[in-house]
């Protein structure tokens, strides 16, 4: 292996003087004394020098340097070699970056990117670099404004003190307005300030400074910059083939709002949660809408205030409820007169009665009795999956509605949920927080899941048959049909026959509040 210490000492010195060939200054050709291409001696540049050809050759040397070190195999080099190499690294950009400034600027002047037809040095950019046209239209302002505006930030740039972040910080908050770019010239709060905390700040923690240096500098323009951020705020919620696509612009308040309220919801992760934050965001987002839903409080006065409406044919409402796993314990549970082992309707009916019997609350399906039926549908027509109808009936209202022939309404029912609210209310007395292992979210945040079978065999609803979980666990239960079991007073979640625990943490909290 190559010892990227030793590669980095052949970089040979560059030459900094340049011969009488022509040469461009300011945007302007200027002649020479011939083009002759005579040896460069080391004599320093004066800082005016302009730039010919021979600078181009320069640069070609240090990108082949630069290409032999890309291609070493940096694995096995000592760490502080490593470390020493970023820094270097990062210092290069720093010089690459005014170079590309002060090249950019002066391309702009010329003019020759017309030349192939392009409207803009950016389009050229563009054409010849490959780079992304925000990029490139990036390029081009932030070397305008460097030459124009901030001379003191362009050396700095040079000399490796600030970076190409802290410049477009500047170039981005510092002058977006005439008044802001007067203000650059003053000798105490001017560019010096600022570029003095660039080099002693980060990108990031120097945004702040920045923005308050605006606002300072011209309140009027901020001002008209936060009405202007409130009228370009845009959220779309667009229905795809297999979902929702959401994206959109908040301004900066607007934002920091939503973003406090879905970390407040969000929590902390417990150890057993694998989803990713993003994941873990659009649940909270989906929660926060639909506890605003439950709560009443949106169009109190509407006869039918806003909710998400199922059509779900009969025989398959029928279906999903035979497709529903029983809630009989394997062992054990009601008997008969006897002595026998009842079945399973006569065991719904006296469960509960004489003695505390355990029972399951399942949300596997037999898909098989799912075969040719019709699914339920959303009142658009998008149809459902007997998982999401399973979930979504667990804590529904649900209206009867016979049709006659040409869809003819005959008959509509009441109104009403599987599960009462009365008997909610008691699960949500009993339980008070969410039942998955290592949650503790509020009621005000769940639902109450059950079991359909119950329904298919007539049982008695029973507070016993109800658990509170999080809209969050309660989906999850779902998709992972995940098997609850009530037993000694306690639910014991199960999945594929692997317990599913708390983290010792959670238990920790557990523990003690059941103390007291």
């Amino acid at each position: 292996m190559t010892d990227p210490s030793e590669a980095a000492t052949g970089l040979e010195a560059a030459p900094t003087r340049f011969g009488d060939a022509a040469v461009v200054r300011g945007g302007t050709t200027v002649a020479g004394g011939g083009t002759s291409a005579r040896p460069l001696d080391d004599t320093t540049v004066p800082d005016d020098v302009a730039v010919d050809a021979r600078a181009v050759a320069r640069l070609g040397r240090v990108t082949a340097e630069l290409e032999s070190l890309a291609r070493l195999e940096w694995y096995g080099a000592s760490g502080d070699a490593v470390l020493d190499t970023l820094e270097e690294v990062e210092q290069a950009r720093r010089r690459l970056e005014a170079v590309r400034a002060r090249a950019t600027a002066a391309a702009e002047a010329d003019g020759r990117w017309a030349l192939d037809g392009s409207r803009a040095l950016a389009t050229w950019l563009q054409f010849h670099t490959g780079a992304q046209r925000g990029a490139c239209l990036q390029q081009v302002r932030n070397a305008r404004r460097l030459n124009l505006d901030l001379p003191g930030a362009l050396e700095a740039l040079t000399d490796g003190r600030i970076g190409a972040d802290h410049v477009a910080v500047l170039v981005r908050e510092c002058t977006r307005t005439q008044r802001m770019r007067r203000q650059l010239a003053d000798p105490d709060i001017g560019e010096t300030f600022l570029v003095t905390s660039a080099s002693r700040l980060d990108a990031g923690t120097f945004t702040s400074v920045a923005k308050e240096w605006a606002i300072a500098a011209d309140p009027d323009a901020a001002d008209r910059a936060w009405r202007e951020d409130g009228a370009k705020e845009d959220v779309t919620l667009a229905h795809t083939i297999d979902g929702y696509h959401l994206q959109g612009w908040l301004d900066e308040a607007s934002g920091r709002i939503l973003d406090t309220a879905l970390t407040a919801h969000m929590g902390r992760a417990s150890e057993a949660d694998d989803r990713t934050p993003g994941q873990r965001r659009a649940a909270a987002l989906t929660e926060l809408a639909q506890a605003d839903l439950d709560s009443g409080r949106l169009q109190p006065s509407a006869r039918i205030r806003p909710q998400i409406t199922l059509h779900v044919p009969w025989e398959t409402l029928q279906a999903l409820i035979a497709a529903t796993a029983s809630a009989r314990p394997r062992s054990g549970g009601c008997t008969g007169a006897l002595g026998e082992r009842p079945d399973d309707t006569e065991w719904a009916r006296q469960w509960g009665r004489d003695t505390d019997d355990e029972h399951l609350i399942t949300t596997r399906l037999d898909h098989r009795r799912m075969r040719g039926v019709d699914p339920a549908t959303f009142s658009d027509g998008t149809p459902l999956t007997p998982g999401q109808l399973s979930r979504l009936a667990c804590d529904s209202q649900i209206s009867r509605v016979v049709f006659g022939p040409a869809s003819t309404v005959l008959d509509v029912g009441r109104e009403q949920r599987i599960f009462p609210a009365n008997q909610a209310r008691a699960v949500i007395a009993r339980d008070r927080h969410c039942q998955f292992p290592g949650c503790h979210e509020p009621p005000e945040y769940g639902e109450i899941h059950h079991s359909l079978w119950w329904a298919k065999h007539n049982g008695p609803t029973s507070v016993g048959h109800g658990i509170l979980l999080c809209w969050s666990h309660h989906d999850l239960v779902h998709q992972r049909e995940i098997t609850i079991a009530r037993r000694d007073g306690r639910w014991h979640f199960t999945r594929h026959g692997l317990v599913i625990t708390a983290p010792e943490h959670s238990r920790r909290v557990d523990d003690a509040r059941a103390a007291t």
